[in-house]
């Protein structure tokens, strides 16, 4: 069914046709705290390396993380068994991609990411012994993101973008794993829920990654690079919010917080984060909203009082809206 590798070539299939998971009991205690209660898991070893990996089909997205530890010198061999596109993003190390169909070399950056359009081929990806890495990716099918775009406009840009017909990455240069993809990557590894409740959210944090790196394409020759000491306090900025997504502010409100004008707020924001900031104060409070959700002990007024908004019905819409469910189904199945 997969292509067969011998000594020190590892097969790393980015997605498979079967979904015949690993025994959860199976796996070694080490891994226990990385693994998202509702992922399907398989795990690899042999004298030199270890591999766990965790899946979740989400709607059109197919989640997926490698942990990779190489006591030897390995050589992994990333493989897909049908076409599609993978939005990647690349932790703990740095590892350099040959493509066996052409002589260019590619770095998968540690804390980068990059969309890839693969197709049935293995390139080498050489990794030496006692570097551990950590493979981040969502999978989709090409024709599954043009159905996207019928509601989240956002990805248009990046749905037409012109590809070659051999496996490549479709951004021209890496791009940085911003703040904003590493909160919501944080969230779906930190995710304890289960079924119903973990896939509403976590594939809402998948369609975010996406809709951010599409930003993120689309903005890339507009963007003006930033002094250490603007890049600061946006990041104040980012951790202010984070840590207050229960308050309601305008943007001329955090632009006097943070003495600027609100149009340079504004502006620096979306270049910082590739998110506008009133869709990322959105965000916030929705998130906030799920959290509160899955407590049996808060009642809809009480989450209209935690989070400010005039009532119930509008906070409702709003969220129902936001994650594609039904708040009472959602609750019921907790």
């Amino acid at each position: 069914m997969y292509p067969t590798v011998f000594e020190h070539n590892k097969l790393l299939l980015i997605d498979r046709l079967d979904q015949d998971y690993f025994p959860a009991a199976k796996i070694p205690t080490e891994y226990l705290p990385l693994i998202i209660p509702y992922a399907g898991l398989y795990y690899e070893q042999d004298d030199d390396y270890n591999m766990l990996s965790q899946h979740v089909r989400l709607g059109p997205f197919s989640l997926w993380l490698h942990d990779v530890f190489a006591h030897k010198d390995i050589v992994l061999r990333p493989y897909t068994p049908f076409h599609l596109w993978a939005l990647h993003f690349m932790y703990e190390d740095t590892l350099r991609a040959v493509s066996p169909k052409t002589p260019d070399v590619f770095t998968l950056g540690e804390r980068q990411c990059n969309l890839f359009n693969l197709y049935s081929h293995m390139p080498r990806i050489p990794m030496p012994g006692g570097k551990k890495v950590l493979s981040f990716h969502i999978n989709i099918l090409p024709s599954d993101l043009m159905l996207l775009v019928q509601h989240y406009p956002g990805l248009y840009y990046l749905a037409n973008k012109r590809v070659q017909r051999t496996s490549s990455v479709i951004n021209e240069q890496p791009y940085r794993i911003n703040a904003v993809c590493n909160m919501l990557i944080q969230n779906i590894l930190s995710c304890r829920y289960i079924e119903t409740t973990a896939a509403y959210f976590l594939q809402r944090c998948c369609l975010d990654l996406f809709l951010n790196f599409a930003q993120q394409d689309a903005i890339a020759d507009q963007i003006a690079p930033y002094t250490e000491e603007q890049a600061a306090l946006f990041h104040q900025l980012f951790i202010y919010l984070t840590e207050h997504p229960q308050l309601n502010h305008t943007v001329q409100e955090l632009a006097k917080m943070f003495n600027m004008s609100g149009l340079k707020l504004a502006q620096g924001f979306r270049a910082q984060f590739s998110l506008g900031l009133v869709p990322f104060l959105h965000m916030q409070k929705m998130m906030m909203l799920y959290h509160l959700f899955m407590q049996k002990a808060c009642s809809l007024q009480d989450a209209v009082g935690a989070s400010g908004y005039p009532n119930v019905e509008e906070m409702v819409k709003d969220f129902e809206k936001y994650y594609g469910c039904n708040l009472t189904a959602l609750r019921r199945n907790m």
